[in-house]
């Protein structure tokens, strides 16, 4: 007869290995009715702890650590289910963490509560990087560029997706263009600017400061900035080209109140592809950024260097997808 695991224990109880480790080593984070039920299984199917196993492993929770800086909107838990359903898979429970500074990340990470961390945190310095590297767990990041032992990276191929953008608007014979900026700090909106300007400025078209607007990857933040634009009186861009989706969504909706038309009058075209673009009119050409692909790959890594150890850096590709918020310069419409 094969030796009873913490699995048979799981699978039996029906709760997660995480369950099982926590109710045996009498954590307080399980239901005591719980924890009760979970005994009462092992002692059932003779179980015996691998002492040696736990001496080796005496961190391990069977829990993978998500750290957000929020839960608002569909992109952060549709990224969340996606990460929790791989964790599920390898028998580890998913815990989010929301963090707004370093002190309360590193306490976590520190206090070994995860057996693993995805993280996406805009605020970590290059001396924050090395001190993370102290910590013996692996750390997915899903914002920074950072590979080691123990560290990996998914993350979007950013730089690209601004020069795909760029290019596909200049294909339309735009000559002035916009950008609507995501947040300071953060590595996909650095990024995406970055590339924009970089095809721009190879065609000889440079993207002027007063072109470069505030949108915070929100909606209304991106409204009242192009609102302010319109009112200024500053002469209208050709095109533009959003950080996300949200922020183009944000910028049609101030167009409209001044009764400019999209796309007759100017071409929009967001990034990610969020649920809404294809429902909005006109429809929101975007460049699709496989959302759902960054948290599996994140999920798939973290698990990955569990064993492996050594990291690396896996960058997503994107695909634009053309709908109806952009046509081609000069040309009458359909």
């Amino acid at each position: 007869m094969s030796k009873i695991t913490i699995k048979d224990v799981a699978r039996e109880a029906g709760v997660s290995i995480a369950t099982v480790s926590n109710a045996l080593n009498g954590s307080d984070v399980v239901h005591p009715k719980t924890r009760e039920h979970v005994v009462d299984v092992a002692r059932r199917l003779n179980y015996i702890p691998n002492v040696n196993g736990r001496q080796l492993r005496a961190a391990q929770t069977y829990n993978i650590g998500l750290f957000i800086p929020s839960m608002t909107g569909s992109y952060y838990s549709n990224m969340a289910d996606t990460i929790h359903y791989i964790c599920q898979k390898h028998g580890y429970e998913l815990q989010i963490f929301i963090v707004k500074d370093n002190r309360s990340l590193f306490t976590r990470l520190q206090n070994r509560s995860v057996d693993g961390a995805i993280m996406m945190f805009e605020g970590l310095t290059e001396a924050d990087k090395k001190q993370l590297m102290k910590i013996p767990i692996p750390l997915v990041f899903m914002d920074q560029e950072v590979s080691g032992p123990n560290m990996s990276s998914v993350i979007y191929q950013s730089y690209e997706h601004g020069r795909m953008a760029a290019r596909y608007l200049m294909g339309l014979c735009h000559q002035r263009f916009m950008h609507i900026f995501g947040v300071p700090n953060n590595y996909d909106s650095i990024q995406r600017l970055a590339g924009f300007e970089s095809a721009l400025r190879e065609a000889g078209l440079p993207l002027g400061e007063e072109y470069i607007l505030s949108g915070r990857f929100e909606r209304a933040a991106a409204y009242r900035s192009m609102h302010r634009f319109l009112q200024e009186g500053h002469p209208l861009p050709d095109a533009v080209f959003a950080a996300n989706d949200l922020s183009a969504l944000g910028c049609v909706m101030a167009l409209r109140e001044y009764s400019i038309r999209v796309p007759e009058d100017i071409s929009v075209i967001g990034c990610d592809d969020n649920m809404l673009s294809s429902y909005v009119q006109p429809g929101l050409t975007t460049i699709r950024t496989h959302m759902e692909e960054l948290g599996v790959e994140a999920a798939k890594e973290v698990f990955r260097l569990i064993t492996e150890k050594q990291g690396r850096i896996i960058r997503l590709p994107g695909d634009i997808i053309v709908r109806h918020s952009c046509a081609p310069r000069g040309l009458p419409q359909p």
